[in-house]
Formats: C-alpha cells, sequence, structure tokens
C-alpha cells in the first residue's frame, strides 16, 4: 500500500514463475503437477549427468535426515515452551 496524492494505492506485483529447467508452459501460466514432475526429472538427469550447473538439484536423503530433526524439534520446542537443540550436521 502506498499514498499518492493523499489516495491510498494498492498494487502487487505478479512475478510469474520462472523454472530451473524451460519448460513449454512458460512464465506465464500456473505451475502444475505436468511441469513440476518434469522439473524433479530435469534436475535428476542433470544431476546425474553432471550437468546441473548452478541449478538447483535433488534433495539428498542426509537432507531429509535434517529436514525431519529440525521439524521435530520444532515441534517438541512448542510442546514444551524451551529451545531443543538440533545436532550439526558437519
Amino acid at each position: 500500500m502506498e499514498i499518492r496524492r493523499g489516495e491510498q494505492v494498492w498494487e502487487e506485483v505478479e512475478a510469474g514463475s520462472q523454472s530451473a529447467f524451460d519448460s513449454i508452459t512458460g512464465a506465464i501460466f500456473e505451475t502444475g503437477f505436468s511441469d513440476a514432475i518434469l522439473q524433479m526429472w530435469g534436475a535428476y538427469f542433470a544431476e546425474r549427468s553432471g550437468l546441473l550447473g548452478g541449478r538447483f538439484g535433488c534433495a539428498r536423503p542426509e537432507e531429509a535426515v535434517t529436514s525431519h530433526e529440525i521439524w521435530s524439534a520444532a515441534l517438541q520446542s512448542a510442546a514444551t515452551g524451551s529451545a531443543i537443540e538440533v545436532a550439526d550436521g558437519n
């Protein structure tokens, strides 16, 4: 919200969607299941072939475990009202 010449002006920026891998859908449409699954396949095969470049790759098993540990600690923290230490994965 912004005030211009004494009036409230409400704006929003529609950024569209930009995939890591080019797709036929393009950035002006909403991403759907077919786009998402093709992005996952693209990431998998690009990472497997060493052609990922700077694009986002696939989640690794250790990243999934860390995510579960963080969410478990968050739930335990909410239940007990105290800070829960999460082990450093390094």
